[in-house]
Protein backbone atom coordinates (compact mmCIF):
# COMPACT_ATOMS: atom_id res chain seq x y z
CA UNK A 1 0.00 0.00 0.00
CA UNK A 2 1.74 3.05 -1.01
CA UNK A 3 2.11 5.93 1.51
CA UNK A 4 0.48 8.95 1.28
CA UNK A 5 3.44 11.72 1.33
CA UNK A 6 2.44 14.62 4.22
CA UNK A 7 1.06 17.47 2.71
CA UNK A 8 2.27 21.11 4.60
CA UNK A 9 0.09 24.18 4.56
CA UNK A 10 1.64 27.71 5.56
CA UNK A 11 0.35 29.21 8.74
CA UNK A 12 -0.92 32.88 8.42
CA UNK A 13 -0.78 35.53 11.20
CA UNK A 14 -3.29 37.80 9.84
CA UNK A 15 -3.40 40.58 7.27
CA UNK A 16 -2.73 44.32 7.91
CA UNK A 17 -2.47 47.23 5.37
CA UNK A 18 -0.83 50.52 5.81
CA UNK A 19 -1.53 53.68 3.87
CA UNK A 20 0.36 54.16 0.61
CA UNK A 21 -0.64 58.46 0.99
CA UNK A 22 2.24 60.25 1.14
CA UNK A 23 4.85 57.21 0.11
CA UNK A 24 6.41 57.51 -2.92
CA UNK A 25 5.59 54.33 -5.24
CA UNK A 26 8.79 51.94 -4.54
CA UNK A 27 9.94 52.20 -8.41
CA UNK A 28 10.55 56.27 -8.12
CA UNK A 29 11.24 55.74 -4.24
CA UNK A 30 15.24 56.90 -5.07
CA UNK A 31 18.16 55.65 -3.27
CA UNK A 32 20.54 57.41 -0.81
CA UNK A 33 23.34 58.91 -2.63
CA UNK A 34 25.18 56.29 -4.52
CA UNK A 35 24.08 52.97 -2.91
CA UNK A 36 21.92 50.73 -3.21
CA UNK A 37 17.98 51.07 -3.20
CA UNK A 38 17.47 49.13 0.05
CA UNK A 39 13.18 49.38 0.22
CA UNK A 40 11.69 48.86 3.55
CA UNK A 41 8.29 48.45 4.52
CA UNK A 42 6.48 51.61 5.81
CA UNK A 43 6.71 52.44 9.50
CA UNK A 44 4.17 52.83 11.75
CA UNK A 45 1.12 50.91 12.71
CA UNK A 46 -0.73 48.49 10.43
CA UNK A 47 -3.96 48.15 10.86
CA UNK A 48 -5.45 44.34 10.61
CA UNK A 49 -7.96 43.93 7.64
CA UNK A 50 -10.80 41.41 6.48
CA UNK A 51 -9.83 38.97 4.51
CA UNK A 52 -11.49 35.28 3.21
CA UNK A 53 -9.38 32.23 3.33
CA UNK A 54 -9.72 28.70 2.20
CA UNK A 55 -7.13 25.79 1.82
CA UNK A 56 -5.89 27.51 -1.73
CA UNK A 57 -6.51 30.92 -1.36
CA UNK A 58 -5.97 34.16 0.51
CA UNK A 59 -7.80 37.29 -0.40
CA UNK A 60 -8.81 40.55 0.72
CA UNK A 61 -9.98 43.77 -0.74
CA UNK A 62 -10.10 47.36 -0.04
CA UNK A 63 -12.11 50.26 -1.49
CA UNK A 64 -10.48 53.50 -2.98
CA UNK A 65 -6.72 54.11 -3.87
CA UNK A 66 -4.05 51.47 -3.18
CA UNK A 67 -2.33 50.97 -0.33
CA UNK A 68 0.39 48.40 0.65
CA UNK A 69 -1.61 45.12 2.05
CA UNK A 70 0.55 42.20 3.87
CA UNK A 71 0.20 38.45 5.16
CA UNK A 72 2.57 37.80 7.60
CA UNK A 73 3.25 33.49 7.58
CA UNK A 74 5.32 31.81 10.94
CA UNK A 75 8.44 30.82 9.58
CA UNK A 76 9.43 27.01 11.00
CA UNK A 77 13.51 27.10 12.91
CA UNK A 78 15.23 26.40 9.45
CA UNK A 79 12.81 26.77 6.91
CA UNK A 80 14.34 28.14 3.81
CA UNK A 81 12.69 29.56 0.37
CA UNK A 82 13.35 30.02 -3.11
CA UNK A 83 11.82 30.54 -6.38
CA UNK A 84 11.07 34.33 -6.61
CA UNK A 85 11.72 34.27 -10.96
CA UNK A 86 15.33 33.94 -12.31
CA UNK A 87 17.47 35.95 -9.72
CA UNK A 88 21.11 36.76 -10.10
CA UNK A 89 22.19 37.52 -6.61
CA UNK A 90 20.68 34.25 -4.96
CA UNK A 91 19.24 31.35 -5.26
CA UNK A 92 18.02 30.50 -1.37
CA UNK A 93 17.03 34.33 0.01
CA UNK A 94 16.32 33.84 3.69
CA UNK A 95 17.42 37.68 5.73
CA UNK A 96 16.90 39.55 2.39
CA UNK A 97 13.47 41.46 0.91
CA UNK A 98 12.82 40.11 -2.72
CA UNK A 99 11.54 42.92 -4.68
CA UNK A 100 8.89 41.83 -7.73
CA UNK A 101 9.07 44.24 -10.48
CA UNK A 102 10.12 43.89 -13.98
CA UNK A 103 13.03 45.67 -15.32
CA UNK A 104 16.90 45.61 -16.30
CA UNK A 105 19.71 45.01 -14.70
CA UNK A 106 21.23 43.92 -12.17
CA UNK A 107 24.54 46.14 -13.30
CA UNK A 108 27.50 46.92 -11.22
CA UNK A 109 26.95 49.57 -8.74
CA UNK A 110 29.43 51.77 -10.35
CA UNK A 111 27.58 51.44 -14.01
CA UNK A 112 24.21 52.27 -12.46
CA UNK A 113 24.81 56.19 -12.91
CA UNK A 114 25.28 55.87 -16.79
CA UNK A 115 22.10 53.27 -17.04
CA UNK A 116 20.08 55.18 -15.21
CA UNK A 117 20.50 58.24 -17.68
CA UNK A 118 19.80 56.45 -20.89
CA UNK A 119 16.76 53.80 -19.58
CA UNK A 120 13.28 54.98 -18.82
CA UNK A 121 12.76 55.32 -14.68
CA UNK A 122 10.35 52.68 -14.28
CA UNK A 123 12.41 50.16 -16.04
CA UNK A 124 15.18 49.99 -13.50
CA UNK A 125 15.78 49.12 -10.08
CA UNK A 126 19.02 49.51 -8.44
CA UNK A 127 18.61 46.71 -6.52
CA UNK A 128 20.81 43.48 -6.37
CA UNK A 129 17.73 41.29 -6.62
CA UNK A 130 16.70 43.35 -9.83
CA UNK A 131 15.56 41.14 -13.00
CA UNK A 132 13.84 41.24 -16.08
CA UNK A 133 11.91 37.75 -15.10
CA UNK A 134 10.60 38.05 -11.74
CA UNK A 135 7.89 35.64 -10.50
CA UNK A 136 6.04 36.69 -6.88
CA UNK A 137 6.47 32.97 -6.21
CA UNK A 138 8.08 31.53 -3.19
CA UNK A 139 8.55 27.79 -2.40
CA UNK A 140 9.54 26.86 1.00
CA UNK A 141 11.83 23.73 1.94
CA UNK A 142 8.81 22.85 4.45
CA UNK A 143 6.94 21.37 0.52
CA UNK A 144 4.76 24.04 -0.02
CA UNK A 145 4.23 27.16 -2.15
CA UNK A 146 2.66 30.76 -2.31
CA UNK A 147 2.27 32.58 -5.49
CA UNK A 148 1.01 36.41 -5.37
CA UNK A 149 -1.36 36.84 -7.94
CA UNK A 150 -0.99 40.95 -8.10
CA UNK A 151 0.35 42.46 -10.98
CA UNK A 152 1.34 45.75 -9.08
CA UNK A 153 4.64 46.04 -7.31
CA UNK A 154 4.84 43.47 -4.76
CA UNK A 155 7.96 42.08 -2.42
CA UNK A 156 8.28 39.03 -0.05
CA UNK A 157 10.15 40.20 3.26
CA UNK A 158 12.06 37.26 4.92
CA UNK A 159 14.30 38.94 7.28
CA UNK A 160 12.46 37.76 10.49
CA UNK A 161 13.40 34.16 12.47
CA UNK A 162 10.10 33.34 13.00
CA UNK A 163 7.69 34.76 10.12
CA UNK A 164 7.68 35.85 6.79
CA UNK A 165 5.71 38.20 4.81
CA UNK A 166 4.48 38.94 1.78
CA UNK A 167 3.38 42.61 0.75
CA UNK A 168 2.05 44.45 -2.05
CA UNK A 169 0.83 48.01 -3.22
CA UNK A 170 -2.74 47.19 -4.40
CA UNK A 171 -6.22 47.42 -3.13
CA UNK A 172 -7.20 43.54 -4.48
CA UNK A 173 -4.66 41.05 -2.57
CA UNK A 174 -4.72 37.75 -3.57
CA UNK A 175 -2.32 34.51 -2.77
CA UNK A 176 -2.81 31.26 -4.06
CA UNK A 177 -1.44 28.24 -1.72
CA UNK A 178 -0.28 25.26 -3.06
CA UNK A 179 0.39 22.58 -0.03
CA UNK A 180 2.18 19.62 -1.13
CA UNK A 181 4.94 17.68 1.19
CA UNK A 182 7.85 18.74 -0.80
CA UNK A 183 9.63 21.65 -2.90
CA UNK A 184 8.94 19.56 -6.15
CA UNK A 185 5.40 18.69 -5.42
CA UNK A 186 4.61 21.86 -4.81
CA UNK A 187 6.55 23.02 -8.11
CA UNK A 188 4.46 20.74 -9.75
CA UNK A 189 1.62 22.32 -8.48
CA UNK A 190 2.75 25.78 -9.16
CA UNK A 191 3.25 25.30 -12.41
CA UNK A 192 0.17 22.70 -13.52
CA UNK A 193 -1.72 26.17 -12.59
CA UNK A 194 0.27 28.79 -14.16
CA UNK A 195 1.41 26.70 -17.40
CA UNK A 196 4.68 25.16 -18.49
CA UNK A 197 7.03 25.80 -21.75
CA UNK A 198 6.42 24.22 -24.90
CA UNK A 199 8.17 21.00 -25.77
CA UNK A 200 11.08 22.30 -28.27
CA UNK A 201 9.55 21.88 -31.84
CA UNK A 202 13.06 20.88 -32.70
CA UNK A 203 16.09 19.43 -31.35
CA UNK A 204 18.24 22.72 -32.76
CA UNK A 205 16.52 24.46 -30.65
CA UNK A 206 18.82 24.00 -27.36
CA UNK A 207 21.73 25.15 -29.09
CA UNK A 208 24.45 25.90 -29.37
CA UNK A 209 23.62 29.70 -30.44
CA UNK A 210 26.26 32.52 -30.89
CA UNK A 211 25.36 35.78 -31.34
CA UNK A 212 26.92 36.71 -34.42
CA UNK A 213 26.77 36.47 -37.82
CA UNK A 214 30.44 34.65 -37.85
CA UNK A 215 29.86 31.02 -36.75
CA UNK A 216 30.74 27.45 -38.40
CA UNK A 217 29.09 24.16 -38.89
CA UNK A 218 29.61 23.54 -35.25
CA UNK A 219 27.79 26.90 -33.80
CA UNK A 220 24.85 25.81 -35.34
CA UNK A 221 22.84 28.77 -34.53
CA UNK A 222 23.70 32.74 -35.45
CA UNK A 223 21.89 35.29 -33.57
CA UNK A 224 21.92 38.79 -35.36
CA UNK A 225 21.43 42.13 -34.29
CA UNK A 226 18.22 43.36 -33.22
CA UNK A 227 16.24 44.07 -36.37
CA UNK A 228 15.49 47.03 -38.71
CA UNK A 229 12.17 47.61 -40.44
CA UNK A 230 13.79 49.94 -43.50
CA UNK A 231 14.42 48.29 -46.93
CA UNK A 232 17.68 48.92 -47.14
CA UNK A 233 18.42 46.22 -43.59
CA UNK A 234 15.68 44.10 -44.80
CA UNK A 235 17.66 43.49 -47.83
CA UNK A 236 20.73 42.75 -45.64
CA UNK A 237 19.31 40.70 -43.27
CA UNK A 238 18.12 38.77 -46.24
CA UNK A 239 21.46 38.17 -47.71
CA UNK A 240 22.94 37.08 -43.92
CA UNK A 241 20.13 34.53 -44.22
CA UNK A 242 20.99 33.05 -47.10
CA UNK A 243 24.58 33.09 -46.45
CA UNK A 244 24.01 31.47 -42.86
CA UNK A 245 21.57 28.62 -44.51
CA UNK A 246 24.20 27.90 -47.24
CA UNK A 247 26.71 27.10 -44.35
CA UNK A 248 24.77 24.85 -42.93
CA UNK A 249 23.27 27.46 -39.73
CA UNK A 250 20.19 28.90 -38.79
CA UNK A 251 19.28 32.40 -38.90
CA UNK A 252 17.39 34.27 -35.68
CA UNK A 253 17.00 38.00 -35.46
CA UNK A 254 15.72 40.02 -32.50
CA UNK A 255 12.22 41.50 -32.40
CA UNK A 256 10.90 44.66 -30.18
CA UNK A 257 8.30 45.82 -29.21
CA UNK A 258 9.54 49.40 -28.98
CA UNK A 259 9.14 51.51 -32.38
CA UNK A 260 11.38 54.54 -32.60
CA UNK A 261 10.57 58.23 -34.11
CA UNK A 262 13.35 57.69 -36.68
CA UNK A 263 11.45 54.71 -38.17
CA UNK A 264 9.06 57.01 -39.85
CA UNK A 265 6.27 55.85 -41.30
CA UNK A 266 6.31 52.72 -39.07
CA UNK A 267 6.03 55.24 -36.05
CA UNK A 268 3.33 57.16 -37.43
CA UNK A 269 1.39 53.72 -38.24
CA UNK A 270 2.21 52.73 -34.55
CA UNK A 271 0.87 55.50 -32.92
CA UNK A 272 -2.66 55.87 -34.67
CA UNK A 273 -4.26 54.28 -31.31
CA UNK A 274 -1.65 51.37 -30.69
CA UNK A 275 0.96 52.79 -28.54
CA UNK A 276 0.69 53.02 -24.58
CA UNK A 277 -1.11 56.72 -24.66
CA UNK A 278 -1.36 59.60 -22.03
CA UNK A 279 -4.86 61.39 -20.25
CA UNK A 280 -4.71 63.50 -23.61
CA UNK A 281 -4.54 60.69 -26.20
CA UNK A 282 -1.14 61.59 -26.97
CA UNK A 283 1.52 58.40 -26.95
CA UNK A 284 3.85 58.28 -23.94
CA UNK A 285 6.71 58.54 -25.26
CA UNK A 286 10.65 57.97 -23.40
CA UNK A 287 14.33 58.56 -24.61
CA UNK A 288 16.73 55.86 -24.73
CA UNK A 289 20.11 55.02 -26.09
CA UNK A 290 21.09 52.29 -28.43
CA UNK A 291 24.67 52.03 -29.40
CA UNK A 292 25.84 51.93 -32.61
CA UNK A 293 22.70 53.57 -33.88
CA UNK A 294 22.33 57.14 -35.04
CA UNK A 295 21.80 59.44 -33.36
CA UNK A 296 22.05 57.43 -30.58
CA UNK A 297 19.57 58.96 -28.34
CA UNK A 298 16.31 58.97 -29.75
CA UNK A 299 12.62 59.13 -28.47
CA UNK A 300 10.56 55.83 -28.44
CA UNK A 301 7.43 54.31 -27.32
CA UNK A 302 6.26 51.35 -26.71
CA UNK A 303 3.27 49.07 -28.45
CA UNK A 304 0.12 48.21 -26.16
CA UNK A 305 -0.59 44.61 -26.81
CA UNK A 306 -3.93 45.18 -24.93
CA UNK A 307 -4.92 46.22 -28.43
CA UNK A 308 -6.07 44.61 -31.32
CA UNK A 309 -4.75 46.53 -33.96
CA UNK A 310 -1.29 46.66 -32.28
CA UNK A 311 -1.38 42.91 -32.17
CA UNK A 312 -2.35 42.80 -35.64
CA UNK A 313 0.27 45.44 -36.76
CA UNK A 314 3.29 43.59 -35.40
CA UNK A 315 2.13 40.44 -37.18
CA UNK A 316 2.98 42.18 -39.95
CA UNK A 317 6.84 42.85 -38.68
CA UNK A 318 6.54 38.99 -37.48
CA UNK A 319 5.79 37.64 -41.21
CA UNK A 320 8.61 40.10 -42.74
CA UNK A 321 10.76 38.38 -40.67
CA UNK A 322 9.77 35.00 -41.71
CA UNK A 323 10.15 36.09 -45.37
CA UNK A 324 13.34 37.17 -45.16
CA UNK A 325 14.57 33.85 -44.38
CA UNK A 326 14.70 33.63 -40.17
CA UNK A 327 14.32 30.29 -38.41
CA UNK A 328 13.41 32.36 -35.50
CA UNK A 329 13.71 35.12 -33.00
CA UNK A 330 14.61 36.56 -29.18
CA UNK A 331 11.63 38.48 -28.16
CA UNK A 332 13.33 42.16 -26.63
CA UNK A 333 12.53 45.12 -24.64
CA UNK A 334 9.67 43.64 -22.52
CA UNK A 335 10.73 46.07 -19.50
CA UNK A 336 9.42 49.33 -20.28
CA UNK A 337 5.47 49.49 -20.56
CA UNK A 338 4.97 52.62 -18.45
CA UNK A 339 1.55 52.15 -17.01
CA UNK A 340 2.52 51.16 -13.40
CA UNK A 341 -0.78 49.16 -12.68
CA UNK A 342 0.15 47.13 -16.07
CA UNK A 343 3.94 47.05 -15.83
CA UNK A 344 4.65 43.62 -14.72
CA UNK A 345 2.11 42.21 -16.37
CA UNK A 346 3.08 43.34 -20.00
CA UNK A 347 5.79 40.51 -20.85
CA UNK A 348 3.04 37.74 -20.01
CA UNK A 349 0.36 39.71 -23.19
CA UNK A 350 3.84 40.86 -25.29
CA UNK A 351 4.61 37.09 -25.65
CA UNK A 352 1.40 35.54 -25.64
CA UNK A 353 0.77 37.66 -28.06
CA UNK A 354 3.52 36.46 -30.23
CA UNK A 355 2.85 33.00 -29.35
CA UNK A 356 -0.69 33.84 -30.89
CA UNK A 357 0.90 35.19 -34.14
CA UNK A 358 3.08 32.66 -34.75
CA UNK A 359 -0.06 30.07 -34.36
CA UNK A 360 -2.17 31.84 -36.56
CA UNK A 361 0.77 31.66 -39.21
CA UNK A 362 1.02 27.99 -38.52
CA UNK A 363 4.57 28.64 -37.96
CA UNK A 364 6.71 26.93 -35.02
CA UNK A 365 9.78 29.70 -35.11
CA UNK A 366 12.30 29.29 -32.35
CA UNK A 367 11.24 32.18 -29.80
CA UNK A 368 13.08 32.85 -27.69
CA UNK A 369 12.63 35.73 -24.64
CA UNK A 370 14.59 37.65 -22.04
CA UNK A 371 11.64 38.66 -19.88
CA UNK A 372 8.98 37.32 -17.85
CA UNK A 373 6.02 37.59 -15.22
CA UNK A 374 3.76 35.31 -13.43
CA UNK A 375 1.99 33.20 -16.04
CA UNK A 376 4.40 33.96 -19.16
CA UNK A 377 6.27 30.26 -19.26
CA UNK A 378 3.38 28.82 -21.63
CA UNK A 379 4.21 31.45 -24.21
CA UNK A 380 7.91 31.89 -23.72
CA UNK A 381 9.21 28.49 -24.65
CA UNK A 382 13.35 29.13 -24.63
CA UNK A 383 14.59 31.96 -21.86
CA UNK A 384 17.51 33.80 -21.88
CA UNK A 385 19.80 34.45 -18.89
CA UNK A 386 20.09 37.93 -17.98
CA UNK A 387 22.77 40.16 -17.40
CA UNK A 388 25.49 39.12 -14.34
CA UNK A 389 25.45 41.20 -11.53
CA UNK A 390 27.04 42.44 -8.36
CA UNK A 391 28.65 39.80 -6.15
CA UNK A 392 28.83 37.65 -9.12
CA UNK A 393 31.76 35.27 -8.43
CA UNK A 394 34.45 34.56 -11.20
CA UNK A 395 32.76 37.11 -12.85
CA UNK A 396 29.69 36.25 -13.56
CA UNK A 397 29.71 32.72 -13.36
CA UNK A 398 28.23 32.12 -9.82
CA UNK A 399 25.68 35.07 -11.31
CA UNK A 400 24.63 32.75 -13.98
CA UNK A 401 24.46 29.41 -11.89
CA UNK A 402 21.93 31.61 -9.37
CA UNK A 403 19.66 32.70 -12.54
CA UNK A 404 20.03 28.90 -13.62
CA UNK A 405 18.88 27.09 -10.56
CA UNK A 406 16.01 29.89 -9.41
CA UNK A 407 14.50 29.94 -12.80
CA UNK A 408 14.12 25.96 -12.66
CA UNK A 409 12.94 26.25 -9.12
CA UNK A 410 9.96 28.79 -10.94
CA UNK A 411 8.62 26.56 -13.43
CA UNK A 412 11.43 27.59 -16.00
CA UNK A 413 12.88 24.21 -17.70
CA UNK A 414 14.37 26.16 -21.08
CA UNK A 415 16.73 28.27 -19.98
CA UNK A 416 20.38 29.51 -21.38
CA UNK A 417 23.02 31.72 -19.52
CA UNK A 418 23.79 34.62 -21.75
CA UNK A 419 27.69 34.32 -22.21
CA UNK A 420 29.58 37.34 -22.43
CA UNK A 421 30.70 39.03 -25.14
CA UNK A 422 33.57 41.09 -23.69
CA UNK A 423 36.57 41.41 -26.17
CA UNK A 424 38.96 40.40 -24.80
CA UNK A 425 37.95 38.04 -21.91
CA UNK A 426 40.63 36.18 -19.71
CA UNK A 427 41.08 32.94 -21.46
CA UNK A 428 40.49 30.84 -18.45
CA UNK A 429 37.36 32.64 -17.31
CA UNK A 430 35.95 32.04 -20.84
CA UNK A 431 36.57 28.14 -20.99
CA UNK A 432 34.98 27.87 -17.89
CA UNK A 433 31.72 30.29 -19.07
CA UNK A 434 31.45 27.38 -22.54
CA UNK A 435 31.37 24.79 -20.20
CA UNK A 436 28.82 25.98 -17.77
CA UNK A 437 26.92 26.73 -20.98
CA UNK A 438 27.48 23.12 -22.29
CA UNK A 439 25.69 21.86 -19.56
CA UNK A 440 22.61 23.87 -19.28
CA UNK A 441 19.44 23.50 -20.76
CA UNK A 442 19.91 25.90 -23.71
CA UNK A 443 23.57 26.53 -25.15
CA UNK A 444 24.37 30.29 -26.21
CA UNK A 445 27.88 31.16 -26.38
CA UNK A 446 29.54 34.58 -26.62
CA UNK A 447 29.93 36.50 -29.90
CA UNK A 448 33.00 38.77 -30.99
CA UNK A 449 36.00 37.66 -33.53
CA UNK A 450 37.85 38.03 -31.30
CA UNK A 451 36.49 35.88 -28.47
CA UNK A 452 36.26 33.20 -31.18
CA UNK A 453 40.02 33.42 -32.30
CA UNK A 454 40.85 32.39 -28.82
CA UNK A 455 38.28 30.13 -27.55
CA UNK A 456 37.26 28.31 -31.06
CA UNK A 457 39.04 24.94 -30.10
CA UNK A 458 37.17 25.38 -26.58
CA UNK A 459 33.66 26.14 -28.73
CA UNK A 460 33.98 22.96 -30.76
CA UNK A 461 34.67 20.59 -28.40
CA UNK A 462 32.08 21.67 -26.00
CA UNK A 463 29.35 23.01 -28.77
CA UNK A 464 29.87 18.81 -29.86
CA UNK A 465 29.44 17.65 -26.45
CA UNK A 466 26.43 19.65 -25.71
CA UNK A 467 24.98 17.95 -29.21
CA UNK A 468 25.72 14.38 -27.36
CA UNK A 469 23.73 15.43 -24.71
CA UNK A 470 20.65 16.87 -26.85
CA UNK A 471 18.42 13.66 -27.03
CA UNK A 472 18.88 13.02 -23.28
CA UNK A 473 17.53 17.11 -23.16
CA UNK A 474 15.02 16.20 -24.94
CA UNK A 475 14.29 13.36 -22.40
CA UNK A 476 14.37 15.58 -19.84
CA UNK A 477 11.79 18.14 -21.53
CA UNK A 478 9.39 15.57 -22.32
CA UNK A 479 9.66 14.70 -18.42
CA UNK A 480 9.14 18.24 -17.77
CA UNK A 481 5.99 19.21 -20.00
CA UNK A 482 4.36 15.39 -17.95
CA UNK A 483 5.46 16.46 -14.33
CA UNK A 484 6.75 20.15 -14.30
CA UNK A 485 10.14 18.87 -12.89
CA UNK A 486 12.67 21.60 -14.73
CA UNK A 487 15.85 20.42 -16.43
CA UNK A 488 18.26 22.53 -14.32
CA UNK A 489 17.56 20.61 -10.72
CA UNK A 490 18.46 22.34 -7.14
CA UNK A 491 18.89 19.35 -5.08
CA UNK A 492 16.11 20.82 -2.97
CA UNK A 493 13.70 19.18 -5.96
CA UNK A 494 15.22 16.37 -6.06
CA UNK A 495 16.84 15.60 -2.25
CA UNK A 496 14.52 17.59 -0.02
CA UNK A 497 15.40 15.43 2.85
CA UNK A 498 19.09 15.91 2.52
CA UNK A 499 19.98 19.20 4.59
CA UNK A 500 23.39 19.04 3.42
CA UNK A 501 22.62 18.54 -0.41
CA UNK A 502 19.51 21.45 -0.57
CA UNK A 503 21.99 23.94 1.16
CA UNK A 504 24.33 24.04 -1.91
CA UNK A 505 23.89 26.48 -4.64
CA UNK A 506 27.03 25.72 -6.42
CA UNK A 507 26.37 22.03 -7.98
CA UNK A 508 22.66 20.73 -10.11
CA UNK A 509 21.77 18.12 -11.78
CA UNK A 510 20.96 18.61 -15.39
CA UNK A 511 17.91 16.04 -16.11
CA UNK A 512 17.20 12.69 -13.93
CA UNK A 513 21.17 11.43 -13.94
CA UNK A 514 23.69 13.89 -14.82
CA UNK A 515 25.84 16.02 -11.98
CA UNK A 516 27.21 18.75 -12.51
CA UNK A 517 29.86 20.95 -10.71
CA UNK A 518 30.90 23.92 -12.24
CA UNK A 519 34.13 25.63 -11.70
CA UNK A 520 33.70 28.88 -9.78
CA UNK A 521 36.97 30.23 -8.80
CA UNK A 522 39.72 32.07 -10.79
CA UNK A 523 41.92 29.58 -10.87
CA UNK A 524 40.62 26.53 -9.24
CA UNK A 525 41.87 22.88 -10.64
CA UNK A 526 39.70 20.69 -8.29
CA UNK A 527 36.81 21.38 -6.04
CA UNK A 528 34.47 19.16 -3.60
CA UNK A 529 31.45 18.10 -4.52
CA UNK A 530 29.01 16.03 -2.19
CA UNK A 531 27.15 13.37 -4.05
CA UNK A 532 24.00 12.19 -3.24
CA UNK A 533 22.94 8.85 -2.33
CA UNK A 534 23.56 5.85 -4.64
CA UNK A 535 26.42 5.32 -6.70
CA UNK A 536 28.15 7.86 -9.25
CA UNK A 537 30.23 7.21 -12.35
CA UNK A 538 33.31 10.11 -12.82
CA UNK A 539 32.33 10.48 -16.77
CA UNK A 540 35.93 12.06 -17.17
CA UNK A 541 37.86 8.78 -15.47
CA UNK A 542 35.54 6.26 -16.81
CA UNK A 543 35.60 7.58 -20.90
CA UNK A 544 38.44 8.37 -23.15
CA UNK A 545 38.06 11.56 -25.76
CA UNK A 546 39.32 11.66 -28.90
CA UNK A 547 40.38 14.49 -30.97
CA UNK A 548 37.07 14.84 -32.63
CA UNK A 549 35.07 15.29 -29.07
CA UNK A 550 33.48 11.53 -29.55
CA UNK A 551 33.66 9.75 -26.40
CA UNK A 552 35.19 5.97 -25.91
CA UNK A 553 34.45 4.02 -22.64
CA UNK A 554 37.09 2.39 -20.83
CA UNK A 555 37.20 1.04 -17.02
CA UNK A 556 34.16 2.51 -14.71
CA UNK A 557 35.36 4.66 -12.08
CA UNK A 558 32.84 4.10 -9.47
CA UNK A 559 31.99 6.30 -5.89
CA UNK A 560 30.10 5.53 -3.27
CA UNK A 561 27.14 8.46 -2.42
CA UNK A 562 26.07 10.33 0.45
CA UNK A 563 29.41 11.80 1.32
CA UNK A 564 31.86 14.66 -0.38
CA UNK A 565 34.30 14.04 -2.58
CA UNK A 566 37.47 16.49 -3.92
CA UNK A 567 37.19 16.12 -7.90
CA UNK A 568 39.93 17.36 -10.29
CA UNK A 569 38.96 20.30 -12.03
CA UNK A 570 41.82 20.84 -14.75
CA UNK A 571 40.65 23.47 -17.45
CA UNK A 572 39.72 21.34 -20.55
CA UNK A 573 36.99 19.62 -17.53
CA UNK A 574 33.91 20.35 -15.96
CA UNK A 575 33.33 18.00 -12.98
CA UNK A 576 30.77 15.83 -14.32
CA UNK A 577 29.38 12.08 -12.71
CA UNK A 578 26.49 10.20 -13.62
CA UNK A 579 24.19 8.28 -11.96
CA UNK A 580 25.29 4.62 -11.70
CA UNK A 581 22.38 3.17 -14.11
CA UNK A 582 21.13 5.99 -15.68
CA UNK A 583 20.42 6.55 -18.94
CA UNK A 584 22.14 9.29 -20.83
CA UNK A 585 21.38 8.69 -24.67
CA UNK A 586 24.56 9.88 -26.30
CA UNK A 587 27.32 9.26 -24.23
CA UNK A 588 28.28 5.79 -24.40
CA UNK A 589 29.48 5.58 -20.59
CA UNK A 590 30.43 2.05 -18.87
CA UNK A 591 27.39 0.73 -16.79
Amino acid sequence: MAVREKVNFPVLVGVESHSAKGITHPVFDEPDGAGWHEWMPPAGDWTPIEFQSSDSSITAELAGAPAYIRAVFERSEGERFWGFGERSNAVEHSGSIVEHWVGEGPYQLADYQLVEAITPRWAIRRRRDATPYPIPWLVSSRGYGVLTECDEWSCHDLRAESTWTVIALTNRFSLRIFAAGSPGAALAMFSEVTGRQPIPASEWFLGPWVGTAVGDSVVGTAVLPTRSHEIPHRDRERGQAVDLHGRGLKSMTRLSPVITRVSGELFASAARKRLFESSDGRAITFTAYRDGREPPFIEQAQLDFTNRSSVEFYQRLVEEALEDGHDGWIEEAGEFSPLLAEHNSYPLRYHRALAAIARELGRSPARAVGSGWSRSAAFSPLVLGSDTGPDAGFDGLRSALNQGLSAGLSGIAFWGAQTPSDDPIAPQLLVRWIQLAALSPLMLMPGGKGTMRQALPHWRRWAAFHKLLVPYLMAAAGEYVRTGMPIMRHHALTDPGDEVLIRLDDQYMLGPDLLVAPVLQPGARKRSIRLPAGEWLDLWRSVSVADDGSLQPKSPVVLRGGRSVMFPAPLKEIPLLVRAGGKVPGLDVPG
